[in-house]
């Protein structure tokens, strides 16, 4: 213990410039929050005090890759390895004298800066003690793990490899390769099964087996949460998760070290196992994304015998290639023939594996299994994503009959030919398991989404400001696209404008969201950081236009409506390219009002593209934009604005 002891404190001494580095990087943390005058409004994430702080979770990464690596410097050189390894002391004592040093120093800063920072943030105001002490000591725990998870990679690529060069491309491959692959693999999947959307349980290994997933998931640094509202239930799985993968890392780590040869040997990578895994991981990653550019050139969309074809082709390439990367010489390229045939079968049995899971996927189940549904048409614009949606709506009863209904006729069109529109379905089944499906439903028969779209639940799951729970931290902005207010009001007015909004949109018929551009826009924004909502107003509601008359808001003013000074007109030129449209810029042409009034009425047609969100349903015209510059309501003030011809 005595040797242990002053081993470690030895190798502290040797890590003096890492522990400067770490209490300057995290300690500037405090000083900058320590220096702002005022409370920062709006969502600044750098700003929390949990988990979810970007500035801790990326020094907390940066530090990890940095320090990984720094553990044992001496293994690059043969001389220093033979001093070390002549110590009286076991390789065992060696790794683990590292190990902790490296802990010690990240911890104490981390944790120390981390908790004065939130010292900082109660004395301004910027946080409660009791709302969010829970938040803080998780986001010390989570810093830790992070860390242990990030540094174990780097490590364990500094311990495989032979030099630098090569340690950072196992780095990269560890840290992106789980992560290329899922995405990958879906591709692979819609590729062959065109019905094919996501996997539940792909999306749950992804981020769980991906190491930069993880992080995120676990620390939720892309939400809109701090401490007080930080979910520990969302998030526990993951931290569970990561602390398994820092004891199997350090297990490992500790096992490669101990076993590693201090000689150098042939080669770029400590072991032979190293290769094989380089080899054939390589491959599988180089070949899946070249079938997949592969799909690019064929006519009809892939089928098994174009990706069979690609492979053939490229297989020699990728080998080569891989050959020569990991001989480190370019005359290697065409040496290891006996791995091509190897090769070869590990990536057909691939594509068997794919081909099976896709039809597995792809499947329908019956009527009987299913519990709710979710529907969303992608060309219909709500504020949105199609993944949100998928998550917040629960298709029930007469709704879920018509969803199925909907999806039965787009199995029978599937194989029309003719402009169709994008259609996502996600099944949430009696048994618990979730299925996802893509389909198509052809142009002619869009009206028949009129049914479904006049359901309540269907229109909740689809716009988000009718999930509200209430607007007590909210503030209510609106806009036309020329202009924007945020309104003065209660939290009684926000809700009676809220409640205006929800009886339009009650009132709402799919026939007024293909024939009508939208006139303007609420933006529900949290006061708590909790993430803006947006909805879209129409012509038609009357409810809301009165209220916002009332609060001094012409929410029925369209660009006719401004002094225009000018329209320009841009016509562009598109072309049908092999990879690509091209976009050209065919003439311009600028009008002006000079008493014949074709300025106005040419307004009178004219939407801000911002609006222009249904453009699908719309079929507008994107070769022709206009820019509209324009004097404000009080006449002082030009702007400008892109439009587009709508109805």
């Amino acid at each position: 213990m005595k040797r242990f002891l002053g081993l470690l404190e030895e190798d502290l001494k040797s890590k003096l410039w890492l522990v400067v580095a770490n209490w300057y990087v995290f300690g500037m943390f405090c000083l900058i929050l320590a220096t702002k005058m005022t409370i920062p409004a709006g969502e600044v994430r750098s700003l929390y005090t949990g988990p979810g702080n970007t500035s801790f979770f990326a020094a907390m990464v940066l530090m990890g890759i940095v320090m990984g690596p720094c553990s044992f410097r001496y293994l690059y050189s043969e001389k220093k390895s033979d001093l070390y390894f002549g110590l009286p002391v076991s390789r065992g004592q060696l790794f683990w004298a590292g190990y902790l040093s490296n802990l010690l120093i990240f911890l104490v800063p981390a944790a120390a800066c981390k908790l004065f920072f939130f010292r900082i943030s109660l004395s301004m105001g910027y946080c409660r003690y009791e709302d969010s002490i829970c938040g803080v000591w998780l986001g010390c725990i989570f810093l830790v793990l992070g860390f242990l998870v990030v540094s174990g990679f780097s490590m364990l690529a500094f311990l495989l490899a032979q030099n630098h060069g090569y340690m950072l491309g196992l780095l990269l491959f560890f840290f992106f390769g789980p992560g290329w692959g899922f995405y990958l693999t879906e591709r692979m999947l819609g590729l062959f099964y065109p019905s094919f959307y996501k996997s539940e349980a792909l999306t749950a290994l992804s981020g769980c087996l991906t190491p930069l997933s993880l992080l995120v998931n676990g620390s939720g640094v892309k939400e809109f949460a701090d401490s007080a509202y930080w979910e520990v239930g969302s998030h526990l799985p993951y931290i569970g998760f990561m602390a398994a993968v820092a004891f199997l890392l350090t297990a490992f780590n500790c096992l490669i070290f101990v076993k590693r040869p201090v000689e150098r040997k042939g080669g770029v990578f400590t072991f032979r196992w190293v290769e094989s895994l380089f080899r054939y991981g390589g491959m599988i990653l180089a070949m899946l994304w070249l079938v997949d550019v592969f799909r690019i050139f064929t006519v009809e969309g892939m089928s098994p015998m174009p990706a069979v074809v690609g492979a053939a082709f490229f297989l020699p390439l990728v080998h080569g290639f891989i050959n020569a990367v990991i001989a480190f010489d370019a005359k290697k390229y065409f040496s290891a023939g006996r791995h091509l045939l190897a090769e070869g079968l590990v990536f057909g049995l691939v594509i068997g594996i794919f081909m099976l899971l896709g039809k597995q996927e792809a499947q329908l189940p019956s009527k009987e299994e299913i519990a709710s549904m979710a529907f969303v048409l992608t060309a219909q614009k709500s504020g949105d994503g199609p993944e949100d949606i998928l998550e917040n709506m629960e298709l029930t009863g007469e709704e879920l009959k018509e969803a199925c209904r909907l999806v039965g006729l787009c199995e029978e069109t599937a194989k029309e030919q003719g402009e169709s529109y994008d259609i996502l379905v996600k099944y949430n089944r009696k048994d618990g398991k979730v299925r996802y499906r893509r389909c198509r439903i052809p142009l002619y028969q869009i009206s028949e989404l009129k049914d479904l779209f006049a359901g309540e639940e269907f229109k909740r799951g689809t716009y988000g400001a009718l999930r509200l729970e209430g607007l007590k931290y909210y503030e209510i902005r609106w806009t036309n696209g020329l202009e924007d207010y945020t309104l003065d009001l209660d939290e009684e007015e926000r809700t009676g404008l809220w409640e205006a909004y929800k009886e339009d949109m009650a009132e709402l018929t799919f026939s007024d969201i293909c024939l009508t551009d939208p006139s303007g826009m609420l933006t529900f924004a949290s006061t708590k950081n909790q993430g803006d909502v947006t909805g879209y107003l129409y012509p038609g509601f009357r409810n809301v236009n009165s209220l916002l008359k009332e609060y001094g808001v012409n929410a029925a003013k369209r660009v006719s409506d401004y002094e225009i000074t000018k329209i320009v007109m841009d016509q562009y030129l598109y072309t049908d390219g092999l990879l690509y449209d091209v976009r050209a810029l065919e003439f311009q042409k600028t009008y002006r009002d000079e008493g014949s009034g074709q300025v106005k009425e040419m307004a009178m047609y004219l939407v801000p593209e911002e609006f222009c969100v249904d453009y699908l349903l719309f079929q507008k015209d994107r070769q022709r934009e206009y820019t509209v510059y324009y004097r404000d309501s009080e006449g002082k003030t030009v702007g400008k604005v892109k439009c587009l011809e709508g109805r």
